[in-house]
């Protein structure tokens, strides 16, 4: 006598979603979804001619690879894509408006991407630091609101840079390379980080800082997230509060500046359908090399690259 029992099976229940996925990794696996939707809808209304069946191939793979590498370095460092972005685009023609729209979308899906990775990682490193992290929301919503109010107001009454764009861009980087670079050189063991929220003047300052990065990332794509790394990292604050930070609000200031670049119909689709899928990756990708690699080599490696993009734009936009 067979003695098997069947198991019923409720049909109801295959199409049920698990219930131990979290919020965050929805909203990453949601944010993705639409990423890849909206560049495939621009791809669609996209006709790209090039010289040769050769081209058609290395273009598109150098653009995804540019985002890949950009991305990277952005969300491990708190520095923007526009590091790398617009070098790279003035080298090929590009004229500032079209470089900094260009870069300045990418980064609304690189930075956006690498956001949502040190938020779902944030979660994981309360676990041992939580006090570290306590003050995470509160720099967050300070930051991420001043350096929007710093976009808006430049974008609106002062558009332009008041220097010449490569100038401006160059002498910033360097400035921000070599301090990144002299730190690290100074201190060679990170500390766990300040347990303690910022006071009243901290507040200001963060605030104030915060809306000059904000006008001066509506310039040049990059700005608030290194100063903010700098200004949090001299506070105190974990390394990886400190980086975290910079590249919420810094994917939350290229976000507000977007509607300004749609509008004036300046960005390059033809690099943004290649160049976004990479800065996706990227951004997932920064936050293991983050952690993984260590602060202090990392810190050498990326001041070691901003310093060497930026010094000959420097020199030729001086003589």
């Amino acid at each position: 006598m067979n003695s098997t029992r069947s198991i019923p099976i409720d049909k109801k229940a295959l199409f049920v979603l698990p219930t131990n996925i979290d919020s965050i990794t929805a909203a990453r696996c949601i944010f993705y979804i639409i990423s890849l939707a909206v560049l495939l809808e621009l791809g669609l209304s996209v006709e790209t001619n090039y010289s040769s069946q050769l081209e058609s191939i290395l273009t598109p793979l150098l653009y995804f690879g540019m985002g890949i590498i950009a991305a990277t370095i952005a969300n491990s460092t708190g520095a923007g894509g526009g590091i790398v972005f617009l070098p790279i685009f003035m080298g090929l023609g590009f004229s500032p408006l079209e470089s900094l729209s260009t870069s300045i979308a990418i980064q609304c899906f690189g930075m956006s991407s690498g956001s949502l990775a040190w938020i779902h990682y944030r979660k994981k490193e309360q676990q041992h630091y939580g006090q570290q992290w306590q003050a995470f929301p509160v720099l967050l919503m300070v930051s991420a609101v001043s350096s929007c109010v710093g976009v808006i107001a430049t974008q609106r009454w002062m558009p332009e840079p008041p220097i010449d764009i490569e100038f401006l861009f160059a002498l910033f980087s360097l400035i921000v390379g070599c301090i990144i670079l002299v730190r690290t050189l100074k201190v060679k063991h990170e500390h766990d980080g300040r347990t303690h929220h910022l006071s009243q003047g901290e507040l200001g300052a963060l605030a104030f800082i915060s809306v000059i990065g904000g006008a001066i990332t509506a310039w040049i794509s990059i700005g608030v997230g290194e100063l903010l790394l700098i200004f949090l990292i001299l506070a105190g604050f974990r390394l990886n509060v400190a980086v975290a930070t910079a590249v919420c609000v810094s994917a939350t200031s290229v976000l507000i500046a977007m509607p300004y670049h749609i509008a004036s119909q300046h960005v390059s689709i033809d690099v943004l359908i290649y160049a976004a899928p990479g800065a996706l990756i990227g951004g997932v990708i920064a936050r293991f090399l983050a952690t993984h690699l260590g602060a202090h080599k990392l810190k050498a490696a990326a001041s070691g690259w901003i310093i060497l993009s930026s010094t000959p734009y420097l020199i030729a936009s001086i003589y």
